[in-house]
């Protein structure tokens, strides 16, 4: 929880992933994420100042009434490691220094164990280690005493040349790359846990994403298109994504017609791989992104895994492939979709209730896959519809 108080202000620091690059890349990712955390704490209701502190470091000023919006803001821009809320100590001495930050955490450190964490940077005629023990000797009498391995209670001091800060709150950020600084790819979206998260994880490596979703009669289109939204727009800060809405019953009405039923859902995770690689292709894209992960149903059995991979030209990146669903959902809890998306219906029955394959050689899907007529597939794709994320309504289409 973000404290509001009349004097505090928030920092937030550049992820560690920013200042592995060239000093030529540092300058461009801190670009984009200043534009990006500019975007994100807009839509807070912020009009401030954002400053820079240092190297590693933005100062934001929010007023106590939207200090916790604009504090939940800045934590979900990527590139960012955390946004803590801080106060300005100022003092002459390291000793007077010590005594003021004792002052402002008596309160908090009373009876419980201790630890004082300094991090220190510019030039001063003491180190880190000298202040952290003033610090602790302000403090040992009113404690419970001084555990450095788990303490109750952390007293997180940042010293930048001749200022001081005392860190009076400190909240883990989501790190990465900043959104828009790698190149974009195509999510094939479903509605449910797995493929935003998937699309999270690339937007976490500085990916935006655009969206493609396939229609059926038996699914939930506006579903899926509100998770993907609610993706966005808690973490999209900074980019516009295009959505291509498929009209894939015709593709499903031919697996009915031309294909055994024990066939039929790896030969339709195939057509939408290939449906989707051409949206790719025609988009400039260069990868998809699917929330599979190994062994979850029977189309993501390894050997169908890399049947669909090898039915396109397309890359087919799959970030949840060695995870388990547990670890999806929490992920998922994480990105804030995981509520919407447990609504979603799995009602696609393409078996007829009976057994279904799971190890098909490639030689069988390609064979079946053959048995759907070309035209089915160019013209589901050809008949797309193509809009704006941002611009879509429930019930438009």
């Amino acid at each position: 929880m973000f404290e509001a108080a009349q004097h505090n202000v928030l920092h937030v620091t550049l992820s560690g992933d920013v200042f592995l690059k060239s000093k030529r890349t540092q300058k461009r990712l801190i670009k984009r994420v200043r534009a990006n955390l500019l975007a994100a704490v807009a839509g807070a209701g912020y009009q401030g100042s954002l400053g820079r502190i240092g190297t590693h470091r933005f100062e934001l000023h929010p007023t106590p009434d939207m200090f916790e919006a604009v504090g939940d803001a800045a934590l979900t821009v990527f590139g960012i490691s955390s946004v803590d809320t801080v106060r300005l100590v100022r003092y002459d001495t390291m000793e007077q220094l010590a005594q003021r930050i004792g002052e402002l955490s008596r309160d908090a450190v009373k009876g419980r164990t201790f630890a004082a964490r300094v991090k220190r940077r510019g030039t001063h005629d003491w180190n880190s280690m000298d202040l952290a023990m003033s610090i602790g000797s302000e403090l040992f009498e009113i404690s419970a005493g001084v555990d450095l391995g788990d303490p109750e209670i952390e007293v997180r001091v940042a010293v930048l040349d001749e200022k001081a800060y005392l860190v009076m709150n400190h909240e883990r950020a989501p790190g990465g790359l900043p959104l828009g600084t790698q190149d974009k790819v195509l999510c094939l979206v479903s509605g449910g846990f797995d493929s935003v998260v998937a699309a999270w994880m690339l937007m976490s490596r500085g990916c935006p994403v655009d969206f493609v979703h396939f229609s059926l009669n038996c699914a939930q289109s506006d579903h899926a298109l509100a998770v993907a939204r609610e993706l966005w727009t808690r973490w999209g800060h900074g980019t516009s994504p295009t959505v291509h809405l498929v009209e894939f019953q015709p593709v499903k009405d031919a697996l009915f017609e031309h294909v055994d039923a024990r066939m039929r859902q790896v030969t339709l995770k195939v057509m939408m791989a290939r449906a989707a690689s051409t949206v790719a292709e025609e988009s400039g894209i260069t990868a998809l992104v699917t929330g599979d992960a190994l062994g979850q149903v029977s189309s993501q059995t390894l050997p169908h895994l890399v049947a669909v991979s090898k039915s396109i030209d397309t890359p087919m990146l799959r970030p949840l492939v060695g995870l388990p669903k547990e670890s999806i959902i929490d992920l998922a809890r994480k990105v804030g979709t995981a509520e919407l998306s447990a609504r979603a219906q799995e009602v696609c029955d393409l078996s007829a209730g009976g057994p279904v394959a799971t190890a098909a050689s490639e030689t069988a899907i390609a064979d079946t896959v053959d048995r759907i007529p070309e035209e089915v597939l160019a013209d589901v794709v050809m008949t797309r519809k193509i809009f704006d994320l941002t611009d879509w309504t429930p019930g438009q289409f």
